[in-house]
């Protein structure tokens, strides 16, 4: 529907709905690419400075796990340390009380170097000794979650850092290491250094819109930003997955029910990640506003490619216009209706070409004039070639000597066979009939001569079943047939046999006449009366295409070859 529709419209309209759409797609496809393009390319610069800046807090903790191991190498290799965990239970309580006070001026002397970093000390000795630089924890040696970090220690030579946890109401974090004696390697205690949170966040805290997590390698947070998420877990957002393959990196995902822009860093020191989330309705808000003035743009000129496509599709169509109303001008009659042509494209060849069309017109129309009247001619030759006095005497003498011998029965078949003879000679307005029709009619003509001729001959049939239906000129192949008897076989000492074939090929109706007779010399047969009528009737019905070949057989005999198109009713 939408094809006739469209054929169906004037030739501007046509024009015009088929530019404006190609400036519409144009303009959608150019401003979604440099939307995608842009978008890209933010995202791209965001990864990057979101790496950046991950990587400076990755080296502010980094430094902060350097300096407590500077802290634990000093407490490792302090005999003071050594001396007070090695302390027996057998000793004075001078004697501990000596070795305490020598361990809390260590501690003293030890935090002045590092006052920066805000931390607490605490020994937890496996021969019971316990101490805390902690005021809060003075008198109160409850070490139970540092003495949890023990299990998970395997390395004794590495410092290892615990999960965040709630300590007298503030969010702390312990660095913990084994102190063992440097000559005999045995295992004295357990170094514990207590951070508040706060050191963490201090090392992201100036950073703007950034939403950055200290994550561990089980997904719990270490400190954030949001106080209320820390000590909860992100091990079960489908993200956080694909962060334990890689050093670093950057990724699309679901976060927290919304399309988010994942990056990420680990800390490798600490066994710890850091994780930034970015929304992408955040990530993409000044580019959105972007896409709106490209829209508002695309619209504006939209709106004037819509009118240029509309100036176009007239400029274009008016030549086409003034062609179309000197053809309806020419359709009635009327050729003397040139196109003026003012113009050297195609549309002008185009005009150009269809004045000299009508001028051959003009031409044809006068060659038609003198073909129609060769065409009669060769029709009223072609009943004279056909059925003439000399063949109508021979039959009625037939006749006569039949009815003589009485008869009766040949004589009424020849009467009948005449009529019908005849009356298709002289049919009128009716130029075509079946080949079904034209093989009754060459029986008919068949059944006169073998009466005249007796057994001088035979006739054979192969005609396919596919050419019965096809149409032919009517009377076309009788002559044929008549100089294959007069000129091939009546010549010939003994009988004779005629073959007629017929059938499709590539479209077109190929018929053979072939006999075995005496032969026909090629020049003078094709001059001769019938086939030179025949041919001329073919050709001024169907075109210079088809005609009539003629053939001498090497083993004797004339062979006849028609091709005409193959048509039938229902074409």
């Amino acid at each position: 529907m939408l094809t006739g529709t469209f054929n169906n419209m004037r030739i501007q309209n046509k024009l015009f709905v088929t530019i404006a759409p190609l400036f519409l797609i144009g303009i959608v496809v150019l401003t979604s690419v440099a939307y995608e393009a842009a978008r890209q390319s933010i995202v791209r610069q965001v990864k990057e400075s979101k790496q950046l800046l991950l990587q400076q807090v990755g080296e502010k903790l980094e430094a902060i796990n350097q300096n407590m191991l500077s802290v634990s190498n000093m407490y490792y290799l302090n005999p003071n340390v050594r001396d007070w965990l090695r302390g027996s239970t057998r000793s004075t309580e001078y004697e501990k009380y000596r070795a305490l006070k020598r361990v809390v001026e260590t501690v003293g002397d030890t935090g002045n170097y590092f006052e920066h970093l805000k931390y607490s000390t605490a020994f937890i000795g496996f021969n019971g000794a316990v101490y805390s630089s902690s005021a809060d924890e003075q008198g109160q040696y409850d070490f139970g979650e540092e003495l949890k970090m023990r299990e998970r220690m395997p390395d004794k030579n590495k410092m290892y850092w615990s999960d965040t946890y709630l300590h007298h109401g503030k969010y702390v974090f312990s660095a913990a290491r084994y102190l063992r004696d440097i000559y005999t390697g045995e295992e004295l205690g357990l170094l514990v250094l207590d951070f508040e949170e706060r050191l963490l966040f201090d090392a992201y805290k100036n950073l703007t819109g950034v939403q950055l997590r200290i994550v561990n390698e089980a997904g719990r947070i270490l400190s954030a930003r949001d106080q209320s998420a820390v000590g909860s877990s992100i091990s079960d957002e489908a993200y956080f997955a694909k962060l334990s393959p890689y050093a670093s990196g950057s990724f699309m995902a679901e976060a927290e029910g919304e399309s988010s822009l994942i990056t990420f860093r680990k800390v490798p020191q600490m066994d710890w990640i850091l994780v930034e989330t970015t929304p992408v309705s955040v990530l993409l808000q000044d580019i959105n506003q972007v896409r709106d003035l490209i829209l508002y743009a695309a619209a504006f000129i939209l709106a004037g490619l819509f009118v240029l496509s509309y100036y176009l599709s007239y400029r274009i169509s008016a030549p086409i216009k003034r062609l179309v109303r000197s053809m309806q001008q020419a359709q009635s009659g009327d050729f003397n209706v040139p196109v003026h042509v003012d113009r050297k494209d195609e549309i002008g060849f185009l005009m150009k070409k269809y004045n000299t069309m009508l001028v051959r017109i003009e031409q044809l129309l006068d060659q038609v004039r003198r073909e129609n009247e060769l065409k009669r001619s060769a029709e009223i030759q072609a009943l004279y070639s056909q059925i003439n006095p000399h063949f109508l005497y021979n039959t009625l003498n037939s006749i006569r000597w039949m009815a003589k011998t009485n008869d009766t029965a040949m004589v009424n078949r020849m009467i009948i066979s005449l009529v019908r003879l005849l009356r298709q000679s002289f049919r009128q307005g009716q130029e075509t009939i079946t080949f079904e029709e034209e093989m009754e009619f060459l029986k008919d003509y068949i059944l006169i001569q073998k009466v005249r001729y007796g057994d001088k001959f035979d006739v054979a049939f192969r005609i396919e079943n596919d050419v019965r239906a096809c149409k032919t000129l009517n009377l076309l192949l009788q002559p044929l047939l008549e100089n294959a008897i007069f000129h091939g076989i009546e010549p010939k000492p003994g009988k004779g046999l005629i073959t007629i074939g017929a059938g499709i090929r590539e479209g077109d109706v190929w018929i053979a006449i072939e006999d075995d007779g005496v032969g026909i010399d090629l020049d003078k047969g094709r001059r001769g009366l019938g086939i030179r009528s025949v041919e001329q009737r073919i050709k001024l019905h169907f075109g210079e295409t088809y005609g009539v070949e003629l053939e001498r057989l090497e083993e004797g005999g004339t062979r006849v070859t028609v091709r005409i198109p193959a048509i039938k009713d229902n074409s």
